[in-house]
C-alpha cells in the first residue's frame, strides 16, 4: 500500500511538470520564433531575455512539482557570494536526472540562471529542445573514438560548438554548467570504464578546458557544484518524484584555478593537456570522498556545513 502511495505521488509530480511545461510553451513560442526570424540584434536580445524570463518561471515550476510531490529535503551549501551579474563557470557530476533542475532550484536568483552541455539528441525534445536552442545550450555530439577515427575532424567539432556558445556567454551574465562526466553516474558504468573512483566517474576534461579558454578575460569565477542523494547509492529520478529520497545535499564552492590553466591549446599542448587532466582529477578525487560519506547506506552520513537548507 505505502509504495502504491508512493508511485501515485510521482505520477501527480510527472503530471505537475507537463502542465507546467505546456503553459510555460504558450509566450515561449512566439519569444523563439522572433529571437530565430529577426535579423535585428536589437530585436534579438530583448527576445532572449523574455525566453530567459520564461525559463526561469518554468524551471521554478518544475522544482515545486519535484519537490512539492517527491518531499526531498535539499540542503544547500553556498560557499560563494551572491552575484546574479557574474559570469561563470559550474563543473558538476551527474548523479540522477533531478540533477539538472535541482540545480537551477539553488543557483537562482543568487547567481545567473544556467546553461548547459547537452547532447544532440535533446534538440528535438518537444517544448524543451525548443527552450534550449533559444536559450544557446551547447549541443554536443559526444562522438565515439571509433567514429572519430574514422573522421579526425569530428574531433573538434564539439569544440567548434563551445567556442560558438562563448562568444554569445561573453556578452552576458551566465553560469555554464558542464556534468564533466558526461553522464550520470552508476555502478555499471563505473565499471566498463575502470574508474578510479568509488561513486564517480573519470571526468573529460576537454570541455572545461574549453570553456575556460573561451571565456578568458571575462570570467568572474570557476564553481564546484557537487551531488550527493543521502544513503541512495543509486538514485533514481523516479525515486526522487515518489518520496523515497528524504535528503538530498548540495554543495558549491569556488575553484582555484592555476593561472597557467586558465589559457592554453588544449589539443595542440600536450602538457597542458595533461596537466588539465591532472588538475581536475584531483579534484573529482576530492568531491569522490564527499559523495562517497553521503551515498554509502551503511554508514551514519556526515553533512556538508549546513549553511542554508532549501524545500
Amino acid at each position: 500500500m505505502k509504495r502504491a502511495l508512493e508511485n501515485i505521488r510521482g505520477a501527480l509530480a510527472i503530471l505537475g511538470m507537463v502542465l507546467v511545461t505546456l503553459a510555460w510553451f504558450i509566450p515561449l513560442l512566439p519569444a523563439s520564433l522572433v529571437k530565430l526570424l529577426a535579423p535585428w540584434p536589437s530585436v534579438r536580445k530583448p527576445a532572449t531575455r523574455v525566453v530567459l524570463w520564461i525559463a526561469v518561471r518554468w524551471a521554478r515550476g518544475i522544482n515545486a512539482s519535484i519537490l512539492g510531490m517527491g518531499r526531498s529535503r535539499v540542503t544547500f551549501d553556498q560557499q560563494v557570494p551572491d552575484d546574479p551579474d557574474g559570469r561563470y563557470v559550474v563543473i558538476a557530476n551527474h548523479q540522477c536526472w533531478a540533477d539538472v533542475m535541482l540545480l537551477c532550484h539553488v543557483i537562482e536568483p543568487q547567481l545567473p540562471f544556467p546553461r548547459y552541455f547537452i547532447k544532440e539528441q535533446l534538440r528535438w525534445l518537444p517544448v524543451v529542445g525548443l527552450a534550449c536552442w533559444a536559450l544557446d545550450f551547447p549541443f554536443m555530439k559526444r562522438h565515439t573514438p571509433a567514429q572519430v577515427r574514422k573522421n579526425p575532424a569530428l574531433r573538434t567539432q564539439d569544440m567548434e560548438t563551445v567556442r560558438r556558445s562563448c562568444a554569445v556567454f561573453r556578452d552576458q551574465p551566465v553560469s555554464i554548467v558542464n556534468f564533466a562526466e558526461g553522464t550520470r553516474a552508476n555502478a555499471t558504468k563505473r565499471k566498463a570504464v575502470n574508474s578510479p573512483y568509488q561513486t564517480l566517474l573519470p571526468p573529460k576534461a576537454g570541455g572545461t578546458a574549453f570553456t575556460l579558454n573561451a571565456m578568458h578575460g571575462v570570467l568572474d569565477g570557476v564553481l564546484d557544484m557537487t551531488f550527493a542523494y543521502v544513503n541512495q547509492p543509486e538514485p533514481k529520478f523516479w525515486d526522487v518524484l515518489c518520496g523515497r529520497v528524504p535528503e538530498i545535499v548540495i554543495r558549491m564552492r569556488r575553484l582555484d584555478v592555476p593561472s597557467d590553466l586558465l589559457i592554453g591549446d588544449y589539443m595542440g599542448d600536450p602538457d597542458y593537456r595533461a596537466r588539465f587532466k591532472r588538475w581536475l582529477a584531483q579534484r573529482w578525487a576530492e568531491k569522490d570522498v564527499e559523495v562517497t560519506a553521503l551515498q554509502d547506506p551503511s554508514r551514519s552520513a556526515t553533512r556538508f556545513s549546513e549553511t542554508e537548507s532549501k524545500r
